[in-house]
């Protein structure tokens, strides 16, 4: 598609008009436009609504409870954890985790637990959640720098919520018991991992990339911790960043920011291939994070504030339009798909 004919698509889009893609697709996508500290929100209808978040939260990353009752929102600017009540859009409380720099926020299987990640200070937080009483309220931490020379970036849980994997700021996975919050290993790979985790459907196994090289690709089996890298792929581009599983869990989509692509791989094989994501040619846009919603995927561009939709059927890409083109920081980064 011509870049004149992407900005009319975009355009149609911003003016919430129904496209026959936007209306298979139903629910919300939530996503952090981290410049404006807003959340935006995609409904299936494409129209897209904006929730005002405090002046300089630069929200990062969002998860939900498992209901999907309540998004949490985790802030680089202000270090603060946001909770918010998705039904009204209000929000319920802020957690100060930290001067800056809280990255991403990852509730349990069961919603109980929180586990918060904040590599400036190095401090992973453990959060007791009451949804019945809306509360929230940190009741330990363990310092990951301290324990493996480096600091806690996103997390992925065990199924019985009594072992996380937390992807580090540099090469590695820390193991963390977190009933004790205490740091049980180190597990090393090559180059680092970002938010690069994938829990299969059954927890049984997470899909782990890392950026060493020209890109590798790991499956974690948490049953016995056990890493284990799939070499059959060769290389699959510098730099990947981003990582989600299809439904069916036959594919691996894989953000590759510096090449503005994305790349399969094929789970039950082993090769590769790519959907090219250049909105604008010559300049960088930076496809980072995923949301998978029906047939479709949702790829964040950081800094072009669209985001591409890709149809995992067809192929196809179009564009839609969610905040201003970032000239410094981020336009867009998070996203999560309500439950």
């Amino acid at each position: 598609m011509r870049p004149a004919h992407r900005t009319r698509l975009t355009m149609l889009l911003a003016l919430a008009l129904i496209t026959p893609a936007a209306a298979n697709d139903s629910g919300e996508i939530w996503i952090t436009a981290q410049n404006t500290s807003e959340l935006k929100i995609l409904s299936g209808n494409g129209h897209i609504e904006t929730v005002a978040l405090p002046a300089g939260a630069a929200p990062h990353m969002i998860n939900f409870s498992p209901d999907g009752s309540y998004a949490y929102v985790s802030n680089l600017g202000d270090g603060n954890l946001l909770v918010v009540r998705t039904h009204d859009r209000q929000i319920v409380t802020s957690i100060n985790l930290g001067p800056n720099w809280t990255h991403q926020t990852e509730p349990s299987p069961d919603g109980s637990i929180l586990l918060s990640a904040n590599p400036m200070t190095g401090m992973l937080t453990k959060i007791v959640a009451d949804e019945e009483a809306e509360t929230w309220t940190p009741v330990a931490a363990v310092n990951v720098t301290a324990a493996t020379g480096l600091g806690p970036v996103c997390t992925a849980f065990r199924p019985d919520g009594q072992r996380a994997y937390v992807s580090l700021f540099g090469p590695g996975i820390a193991v963390v018991d977190v009933p004790t919050m205490t740091v049980i290993r180190r597990i090393p790979l090559i180059g680092g991992i970002a938010c690069g985790l994938a829990s299969s459907k059954d927890g049984r196994t997470i899909f782990v990339i890392s950026a060493g090289g020209t890109g590798h690709f790991y499956r974690l089996d948490t049953t016995t911790d056990t890493l284990t890298e799939d070499t059959g792929y060769g290389p699959i581009a510098f730099g990947i960043h981003g990582l989600t599983v299809s439904a069916n869990e036959k594919r691996a989509y894989i953000t590759a920011p510096m090449s503005e692509e994305v790349k399969v791989l094929n789970l039950n094989g082993n090769d590769v291939s790519t959907i090219s994501l250049d909105w604008r040619p010559g300049v960088p846009d930076l496809p980072d994070s995923f949301a998978r919603k029906g047939s479709h995927l949702y790829v964040a561009l950081r800094f072009a504030g669209q985001l591409a939709r890709i149809n995992t059927q067809t192929g196809e890409v179009d564009y839609l339009y969610i905040a201003p083109p970032a000239t410094s920081g981020w336009a867009l980064h998070g996203m999560a798909v309500r439950p």
